[in-house]
């Protein structure tokens, strides 16, 4: 049978929606409450190490646009924005994206053409930092170089597999735009050349 059934919540009274409208109205209560959760959560969280230092160079970098595609929705981003990045600096970014601002989430490469659009460049003049597959696939999608800041619980990825340009765990060493751009703008050949991550 290929009838549609909604699941029966574990939580919240075990009621099993009516109908279609009930079942899209307790998606949309769930998404809710996530988003409510996932904004208690952010406000503890810390940028990966090294990344802002890197996004000041850049900022700070003449001819160079910068900024931040994320996957999350515009309320629970913000949270993080505040949290993370902080007010003055997102005041200087060229570019802010959250998940509601596209139809197709990561992988899909919808987040980083409209980036890339917005802030007339070409996909050959981008360098995407990600953290994780997802993001990684979907800056290869848009045609744009990638660099890979890990967590010790994704090490075991195979980023370079996945078309990675460079990866490493800790951008602190150091890692500023002259390690991803030319003086003029221009993406280099190698990225992070001397700090990345060896290829296996």
């Amino acid at each position: 049978d290929t009838a549609k059934v909604w699941p029966a919540p574990t939580a919240r009274g075990g009621a099993v929606p009516a109908d279609e409208a009930a079942g899209m109205a307790l998606v949309d209560e769930l998404q809710d409450f996530k988003t409510e959760c996932y904004k208690q959560l952010v406000t503890k969280a810390g940028p990966r190490p090294g990344v802002l230092a890197l996004m000041d160079s850049a900022i700070a970098a003449p001819g160079i646009a910068v900024g931040i595609c994320s996957a999350s929705t515009r309320g629970g981003f913000e949270k993080v924005v505040d949290a993370v990045v902080g007010q003055e600096r997102l005041a200087r970014l060229d570019v802010v994206i959250a998940g509601d601002d596209v139809s197709h989430k990561k992988p899909h490469p919808e987040i980083y053409d409209v980036a890339a659009q917005r802030l007339g460049l070409s996909s050959a003049d981008c360098v995407v930092v990600e953290d994780s597959i997802v993001g990684l696939r979907a800056a290869k999608a848009a045609n744009m170089r990638c660099v890979i800041t890990y967590t010790p619980e994704t090490q075991a990825e195979d980023f370079y597999a996945e078309g990675a340009d460079a990866k490493l765990l800790d951008f602190s060493s150091g890692v500023e735009v002259g390690a991803l751009f030319s003086p003029e703008g221009a993406v280099l050949p190698e990225l992070l050349p001397g700090v990345r991550d060896p290829r296996p």
